[in-house]
């Protein structure tokens, strides 16, 4: 039952997150803000249709860089396609796909600086604590 409830904890924080980037870069790019709720919605529905396709490739293509590049353009289609369709502005209008595309590419610019620095503080951590352990058993 712990399982279940920090899995729907953990998901929950993804979704915010990601609806937070999302809000950045709709703020930064397109000019606007629009609602919290809206982006986290947005961030859930791409990631749901990616996984979808993301999946569909790898079963027709298989394993390989080649299905890595082509899952990646994909990623970056669908997301602009529905951040476009999603997101409004303030007026009620699209956003447009090119703009749609120029914030999905700054979502992709963030969440890559963001792993970087996600692996080098928690990756650091447990490097640490697999030394301290490889240390001790060495005495």
């Amino acid at each position: 039952m712990e399982v279940i409830l920090y899995g729907l904890v953990a998901f929950l924080i993804g979704v915010s997150i990601a609806g937070a980037i999302v809000m950045l870069a709709t703020k930064l790019v397109g000019g606007f803000t629009p609602k919290f709720v809206m982006c986290a919605v947005t961030a859930l529905v791409a990631w749901i249709a990616c996984a979808v396709v993301q999946f569909g490739l790898g079963m027709v293509l298989g394993g390989g860089t080649l299905t890595l590049l082509i899952v990646l353009v994909a990623y970056f289609v669908i997301n602009a396609a529905i951040i476009n369709a999603l997101l409004k502005r303030p007026d009620g209008s699209q956003m447009g796909f090119g703009k749609a595309a120029l914030v999905t590419l700054l979502v992709l610019i963030i969440e890559i600086v963001l792993g970087v620095i996600l692996v080098f503080v928690f990756g650091a951590g447990i490097m640490a604590m697999i030394g301290m352990g490889a240390a001790g058993a060495m005495h």
